[in-house]
């Protein structure tokens, strides 16, 4: 008896699918006939071009190279935290190669007020702070990158006029060949 029942209750889902198919078809004819379509959507085309071998390799050297490069940096925020808490002494023979040029230089000029706020810090501000982001550290001043000196390399052009040849030689010897360029319109 339980077997006829359920029987008669698949026979009328299968009945319900397929008006519910029928009644789709006529109301989207119309629709397929003017803008076309009907068909099945074309699925993507994926054909790798690495073998899970070379994939685990270079996942392996990625992970690698990022491990070196936060141990460098780990060097670097431990380095900046002990000569921070330093005394004035101990920092004239602190070892400051872990920390970057444009850090170090900005180390280099701080009084105390400000190595003292920089070594009560935490690592996360610190780390903030060596890579020239906002560091929430009141008192401190940022990490600015340094900007590269252009030297000339060779004699002005000689198709300049004799001001124009003045004017590239100051530009050269301040070493910042673009004056005023974020204030430019175009």
């Amino acid at each position: 008896m339980l077997k006829a029942i359920a029987a008669a209750i698949a026979r009328i889902f299968k009945i319900g699918v397929g008006g519910l198919r029928w009644a789709e078809s006529v109301v989207l004819s119309p629709f397929r006939a003017l803008f076309g379509g009907g068909g099945a959507i074309a699925s993507p085309e994926y054909n790798p071009t690495m073998t899970s071998i070379e994939l685990l390799d270079e996942y392996e050297a990625n992970r690698k190279a990022q491990t070196a490069l936060k141990r460098s940096d780990r060097d670097g925020i431990e380095t900046i935290m002990k000569y921070a808490a330093a005394s004035p002494a101990a920092r004239a023979t602190t070892d400051l190669s872990a920390v970057p040029a444009d850090a170090r230089g900005t180390l280099l000029t701080m009084d105390e007020h400000e190595l003292k706020a920089l070594a009560a810090a935490g690592p996360g501000r610190v780390r903030n702070w060596l890579e020239a982001k906002d560091h929430n550290i009141f008192g401190i001043p940022s990490v600015t990158p340094a900007q590269p000196v252009v030297t000339p390399a060779s004699p002005p052009p000689t198709n300049m006029s004799h001001a124009e040849q003045m004017v590239w030689r100051m530009q050269a010897h301040l070493g910042k060949p673009d004056h005023s360029k974020e204030f430019r319109i175009a």
